[in-house]
């Protein structure tokens, strides 16, 4: 018997082989060649990370309709605000000249006009709330050409935003006040839980999916102040800048209004999300806090 001991070198001294190498996971051979070609490139991009914002209300809020993933919708809806503009400018001054069969084509032209730009713009916002309301930063905002799908959205919205002005309007009527602004006040604060209600609820309607963002007040007090703070200053430059260009010059007054309008409405679905994002993750924290 020798008492050499075997060389570490060599694996087969200890019964050791080199290891078979493993085929890559491949497509069946079945699937054409334009669906594999698509599914082979999905495997080998990974998703990228979630970092969530260091601060989620300020981080990438009044800057992202300047975002490359909103770039392309802020500027169709703000195309279609300021076409919508233009036509009821039109409709309240020359059409009125022209008749009632004036007053109908142009009319019908900018309902049309303005009824297709709110779908498209609140089918991009409900993108964005939803994206990111997952804690990503860039979202898909840009919907799909698809009428059928803006016009649910738009449905879906206006649903929201009767849920909210009911409460106001029966603040109207229970404090007996003629001037309307009690009621606007009282439906712009609850929008944004009609809003994040309808995400806990995942449908329209709301009233029993509203405790989690009720509950989320206190403890998440900076951020609701920021999201008043922020919305409720877009909105007040907005209407100030269109009522007076209504008054010093209608007929420019399209060119700047319909812009600003277009950034707030996709600000305000951003700020809309990072609050959703915010709420989720302070009930993951109290949930590891009680297990």
């Amino acid at each position: 018997m020798s008492n050499e001991a075997p060389d570490p070198a060599d694996d087969d001294a200890y019964g050791l082989s080199e290891p078979e190498e493993r085929p890559a996971p491949s497509v069946p051979d079945v699937v054409p060649a334009y669906v594999r070609a698509k599914l082979e490139q999905r495997e080998r991009q990974a998703p990228p990370p979630l970092r969530p914002p260091r601060r989620p209300m300020i981080d990438g809020t009044l800057i992202f309709p300047f975002y490359p993933c909103a770039l392309a919708a802020w500027t169709i809806i703000t195309l279609g605000l300021v076409v919508s503009g233009y036509m009821l400018l039109v409709l309240w001054g020359p059409a009125a000249q022209l008749g009632m069969l004036g007053l109908r084509t142009v009319g019908l032209s900018a309902f049309g006009a303005t009824l297709m730009t709110l779908a498209y713009a609140f089918t991009a916002c409900l993108n964005v709330i939803e994206g990111t309301s997952y804690g990503h930063d860039s979202v898909e905002c840009e919907p799909d050409m698809n009428w059928k799908e803006w016009s649910y959205s738009f449905a879906y919205v206006a649903f929201l935003v009767m849920q909210a002005g009911a409460v106001g309007m029966a603040v109207k009527i229970v404090t007996l006040s003629e001037p309307w602004w009690p009621m606007a006040a009282v439906t712009w604060a609850l929008l944004p839980w009609v809003l994040l209600g309808s995400l806990a609820a995942q449908g329209a309607w709301v009233p029993l999916a509203i405790g989690d963002v009720v509950r989320s007040l206190p403890s998440l007090k900076w951020q609701w102040g920021l999201f008043y703070l922020q919305t409720t200053a877009i909105a007040l430059v907005w209407v100030a800048l269109t009522v007076g260009g209504l008054r010093l010059a209608p007929w420019l007054m399209p060119l700047y209004s319909a812009p600003i309008l277009a950034a707030g409405l996709l600000i305000y679905a951003r700020l809309v999300g990072r609050l959703a994002w915010c709420i989720a993750e302070h009930q993951r924290r109290a949930g590891d806090e009680e297990g």
